[in-house]
């Protein structure tokens, strides 16, 4: 089929969700589909759940509305009137009735920790996927006559379906060429990967965090159609654009981003895809480049130039050091080397595992406020310390307490049978994946916002203990004052104490205890699916989770930001990046298999001209040979950011990365506007 040019219709192709026109040819109203899925539920009150949802999912793809689109490659747009979310949201309520006392979600600022029933880390078997196709995924589950195989059987029929209803409608062949068989071209396999993903996310309510490795799910589709002659290397890169602002068209890069992965062996397609992103200068979808010692310096070059140019939302994580702490945490090694980014930048084996990467949080400095409040007294300082350690071990047991109930509940809220058709394991142990029917069953814990909590012991070491500026009873009536009345105190607690992100060993001795302490705590701690906790550092939703949280001892005022990442602190890192990277680098990332980054802001002029690629890929090469997991970068001159506040309209694909996604600055709200500002600032000064 011939379609006009990306470049062409693409103001069109980045609306095409908002500005879609749906089809009632042979569709259900909104009216007559509640009334069919109420009666449904009426007659089969105690049905199996995951057949619930199967009947839902065939309910729509059957009867709804589609989108008439034959402009695009990439059709299958349909109205499900938010009743998978609804059904959802009524098993939330009724968790209880369930699992007596569990909280499906909740975000405890005053304890320090936050559990959840996680529905937003998944990915399908990509390989099996495209491999078996449709009707081969069909083929291991029929004649099963159990309620869970009908589940599955159910969901891929209907999907079946769907794609012959969007070919009919669009008079694209390309959806009932993946309705019938395993896809064969690159359209196809990019279509069966987009319907897919459409219908886990709507009609079964699982976020699919990640795409799978594209260039080697990819490359021999892509090498067939240049041989027979269906594709050019051109017409290949049009293609990948076609499909990629998908991903960013339906949320308007508003959302977290869908990660693609790329490595540990690069080839042809790598390179073409890299291009494309470059020329798209897009947010979203998001890039994981899987770096080892021997990455080809022109493609790490070619990565580079995007982040360099603006294209920032691409993170290099360390292969061989992750694949060594999934092993030490307890992947066989050949499971381990297949690992995807399930969200940002955690790490799960593709196709086994079930990492529920954003299940549960600790916020380290949170949890320390908890234990002043307890109103003890200290000899020292290593005491005080001690007894924090201890305050981490009772919050994570805490967190088992409250999280155990959200794994055992899952099935009842949402099981996902699409989802659970594409891993072997599931079919094979008839299990939904919500069943623990994965063969890695981990429970993702962040621990969070550590710099502020080392920051926070350093100036209590400082201020109380060794300089005697005031007791702790008085610390703590100053924090409860949020430090009003006290700023010279409050300007020595931010100024003289060691400061992590500064490879001051007084410091980093800190970070490193208390990252040893929790994540040796957690990997000890069973869940509630048969695995563990699944630790992971790092600190996200800075500016919003900040405003939950107290005054700090460090003198960080309450409701101000918190630090992203690896970061330190904003303003705290004063021996620029090589400091910070040292800091960074004493963790052993190997503790945290559930993933890390640091983020490095860099100013223009230190990365511009011939030199400024090289300089970037060096900077990421030594960060990785020295055993760091995660990097990213912004790249900003703080008075083109205050240019962007004052003048937002000449800005308006300025883009910033936000903890492990990439949003334009203008989407930002001030607040958030402003950290970078003052990040941005601290370059200068």
């Amino acid at each position: 089929m011939e379609y006009a040019s990306f470049d062409e219709i693409r103001p069109r192709l980045e609306k095409q969700y908002e500005n879609a026109e749906y089809c009632m040819e042979g569709a259900w109203d909104e009216q007559r589909m509640r009334m069919e899925w109420t009666a449904w539920q009426a007659d089969n009150p105690n049905e199996y759940r995951g057949l619930q949802r199967a009947m839902l999912t065939k309910m729509l793809l059957e009867h709804a509305p589609i989108a008439i689109e034959k402009w695009n490659p990439f059709p299958g747009k349909f109205k499900c009137y938010n009743l998978p979310m609804e059904d959802v949201n009524a098993h939330y309520k009724t968790a209880d009735e369930v699992v007596p006392g569990v909280e499906p979600y909740k975000m405890d600022f005053q304890r320090g920790l936050g559990w959840m029933v996680d529905k937003s880390h998944a990915a399908p078997d990509w390989k099996r996927v495209l491999e078996l196709g449709i009707p081969g995924m069909l083929e291991q589950v029929a004649g099963r006559d159990t309620p869970f195989y009908k589940a599955l059987a159910i969901s891929l029929e209907a999907v079946k379906c769907f794609c012959h209803r969007v070919a009919r409608l669009n008079d694209n062949p390309v959806y009932d060429e993946i309705a019938e068989h395993a896809p064969k071209t690159l359209h196809e396999a990019f279509a069966l990967a987009f319907v897919l993903h459409d219908v886990i996310e709507i009609c079964q309510c699982e976020q699919m965090r990640t795409m799978g490795r594209f260039d080697s799910l990819y490359i021999d589709f892509y090498r067939n159609d240049l041989a027979a002659g269906r594709l050019t290397r051109d017409s290949a890169k049009e293609l990948i654009k076609f499909f990629w602002i998908v991903f960013y068209a339906r949320f308007q890069g508003l959302r977290f981003g869908k990660n693609f992965c790329f490595g540990p062996k690069f080839n042809e397609l790598s390179y073409l895809a890299m291009e494309a992103y470059y020329e798209m200068n897009i947010q979203d979808p998001k890039l994981s480049i899987l770096v080892t010692e021997d990455m080809p310096q022109d493609f790490a070059e070619l990565y580079a130039k995007c982040i360099r140019d603006g294209r920032t939302a691409i993170v290099s994580l360390n292969y061989e050091v992750i694949v060594e702490g999934l092993v030490k945490d307890g992947r066989t090694k050949e499971d381990a080397e297949n690992f995807v980014p399930i969200g940002c930048y955690e790490p799960a084996v593709a196709g086994k595992e079930m990492s529920c990467s954003g299940a549960t949080h600790l916020f380290m400095p949170v949890i320390l406020l908890a234990l002043l409040e307890e109103d003890r007294q200290y000899a020292s300082f290593e005491e005080l310390k001690n007894d924090y350690l201890r305050k981490i071990g009772d919050t994570i047991k805490l967190l088992q307490e409250k999280q155990i109930p959200c794994d055992k509940v899952w099935s009842h809220i949402n099981p996902v049978p699409l989802l659970s058709a594409t891993f072997t394991s599931c079919v094979e142990r008839g299990l939904d994946v919500s069943e623990a029917g994965a063969v890695y069953n981990s429970t993702g814990t962040v621990v969070s916002y550590t710099a502020d909590a080392v920051d926070s012991l350093a100036a209590i070491r400082y201020l109380v203990f060794e300089k005697k500026l005031c007791t702790l009873d008085e610390l703590r009536a100053i924090l409860a004052d949020n430090w009003q009345g006290h700023e010279r105190l409050r300007r020595i607690a931010l100024t003289k104490p060691p400061k992590w992100g500064n490879n001051d060993q007084r410091a980093d001795a800190l970070a490193v205890e208390i990252a040893d302490f929790a994540s040796k705590r957690l990997k000890e701690t069973a869940n509630g699916r048969g695995g563990h906790f699944f630790p992971s550092i790092y600190g996200q939703r800075v500016v919003e989770n900040g405003r939950e949280i107290a005054a700090l001892p460090s003198g960080r005022l309450s409701g101000e930001p918190m630090s992203k990442n690896m970061d330190a602190v904003i303003g705290m890192d004063r021996h620029g990046i090589t400091g910070l990277m040292e800091s960074v680098l004493k963790i052993d990332m190997t503790a945290f298999p559930c993933g890390t980054c640091l983020d490095l802001m860099l100013h223009p002029t230190s990365v511009k001209g011939s030199e400024g690629v090289p300089l970037l890929v060096s900077i990421i090469r030594r960060f990785i040979a020295q055993g760091g997991s995660g990097i990213q970068f912004n790249i900003f001159d703080a008075n083109v950011l205050k240019d962007a506040q004052k003048h937002p309209e000449k800005y308006e694909n300025l883009q910033v990365r936000v903890c492990g996604w990439n949003v334009k600055f203008n989407d930002l709200e001030p607040d958030a506007q402003e950290t970078f500002i003052r990040q941005a600032e601290e370059l200068i000064s």
